[in-house]
């Protein structure tokens, strides 16, 4: 009992290890990826996102000034007073 005891403890020992190796693994291209610089955007990048903010902002204006966000009312208290 003892023998099989001790494989399992150097079993969960060998885990750990494992999962050290990929914690440490998964930082170490954290850090590469935060290190490198972003390649700078050709003029058709460029454009296209440009394209896409003005789209954007335009057609949320166009739906802020159409869309109505009270409804018309059909009946009011005054109506039934002045009859």
């Amino acid at each position: 009992m003892n023998t099989l005891w001790l494989s399992n403890i150097e079993i969960l020992a060998e885990e750990e290890r494992r999962d050290f190796r990929r914690e440490m693994e998964q930082l170490r291209l954290e850090r590469e990826a935060l290190s490198t610089k972003p390649r700078k955007q050709n003029w058709l990048e460029r454009g296209m996102h440009d394209l896409s903010v003005w789209m954007v902002t335009t057609g949320e204006r166009l739906h802020r000034r159409y869309h109505d966000t009270d409804p018309i009312p059909r009946w009011y208290q005054s109506f039934k007073v002045a009859r």
